[in-house]
């Protein structure tokens, strides 16, 4: 090409020479990235070659108008990167290396057709401008798809989870839907449930339940229900604390609705003893049968610390007394410890609350009846508290 030719001339045979040599580029630009960028060894070659070829009739027609377009064209192909789990990362790479040799296979043309230097960085700036202009609107489709899957599969999620809490592995579908999660159905499970405190999201109680769950190898699986988070775990122990959370029984996937219906009540009742942590039949124990057992708490209640009560304030002493000495093992000095009095004040209190209730303490049902009217006490304590103050 003459000097003479001018600007135009020169984009135009050089806009030529990019689509006359398009397939043979595309296979060096496409090797080139295989090698470079690995993730996109297992991308199909079909694939690879129609962006390719995409990326040269941007760069061509771009040269050809003398300026950048305000769009490309077809972004397709960023969506199906994201899909294949290609990182945005590796596209903007694999982006960078395609038009680098297209710049470099232009400015070797222009050189052989006698381009003046100044129309050739002309030539270099508007497919810098083109590689910034396909980088970004790949980066957006790219991110937009991301986006769709997740909330397709956060949709596919919550609604497994929906249905096997409530009907287990009912249907042969839901056994599918099981494998492609990475759940076993003869594998045991236990279902948790909880519900998220003032100032806190379901998900991010959600969040929360499964990084304490992952941390001890639980393998945590679960979704925001209807304002809870809710889910599985494996393992038959669980770890003394964690996220306050209700926990039902291991049992395999057919029966996991029953285990989810005992997590609620576990949560229930964890709930209303204002305790905190993981909350399971196993160390919540009779708590359950005393939250639900009215009539034989309140009975004990009246029985045993109604006497006590009604000494006043010296009688709330008494059932904090007794309450301590319980959970010592009924020994006094450390009772005395954990109240922080003279074990002689703990002796003269558990004597005084024998004497009022009626219970020696020898036996073990005086004892059991003494821990239930105690833990029923507290729930009922807990409870009108709850609704003095409107919680």
């Amino acid at each position: 090409m003459r000097e003479s030719a001018g600007i135009a001339g020169a984009f135009d045979d050089l806009a030529r020479l990019l689509r006359d040599n398009a397939d043979r580029l595309a296979g060096e630009i496409i090797t080139e990235i295989v090698e470079k960028v690995p993730t996109y060894a297992a991308v199909p070659r079909a694939s690879l070659h129609r962006s390719l070829r995409q990326h040269i009739e941007t760069a061509s027609r771009s040269l050809t108008d003398g300026q950048v377009p305000e769009q490309v064209q077809d972004v397709s192909v960023a969506a199906e990167r994201a899909r294949a789990g290609i990182p945005i990362e590796h596209v903007l790479l694999a982006i960078r290396l395609s038009f680098q040799a297209l710049r470099e296979f232009v400015i070797r043309a222009a050189t052989g057709l006698g381009v003046e230097p100044a129309i050739q960085l002309e030539g270099v700036r508007i497919l810098w401008e083109v590689n910034d202009l396909v980088s970004r609107e790949y980066a957006v489709a790219h991110r937009d798809e991301d986006l769709d899957m997740a909330r397709t599969a956060e949709t596919r999620r919550v609604e497994f989870v929906r249905r096997l809490l409530r009907d287990g592995l009912a249907t042969p579908d839901m056994g599918l839907h099981a494998a492609s999660f990475g759940l076993v159905a003869t594998a045991r499970y236990r279902a948790f449930r909880a519900r998220p405190g003032t100032g806190e999201s379901a998900a991010q109680l959600l969040q929360a339940i499964l990084r304490w769950g992952t941390t001890h190898r639980l393998a945590p699986f679960g979704a925001v229900v209807e304002g809870e988070a809710v889910g599985i775990l494996t393992g038959e122990g669980l770890p003394g604390e964690g996220p306050t959370v209700g926990v039902g029984p291991a049992v395999e996937l057919t029966q996991i609705p029953e285990s989810h219906r005992v997590a609620g009540q576990m949560i229930e009742v964890g709930l209303e003893f204002g305790r905190t942590g993981p909350q399971t039949l196993e160390n919540l124990s009779l708590r359950v049968a005393v939250a639900s057992e009215h009539g034989v708490g309140d009975h004990l209640v009246d029985r045993i610390l109604g006497p006590l009560l009604a000494q006043g304030e010296f009688g709330q002493e008494l059932v904090s007394s007794l309450d301590a000495f319980l959970a010592a093992g009924m020994n006094t000095a450390a009772a005395a410890k954990a109240l922080v009095i003279h074990p002689n004040t703990v002796r003269y209190r558990i004597n005084q609350a024998k004497h009022l209730s009626g219970r020696k303490l020898e036996s073990a049902q005086d004892i059991s009846e003494v821990w239930w009217a105690l833990r029923r006490h507290e729930w009922k304590s807990r409870a009108r508290r709850l609704r003095d103050s409107g919680g």
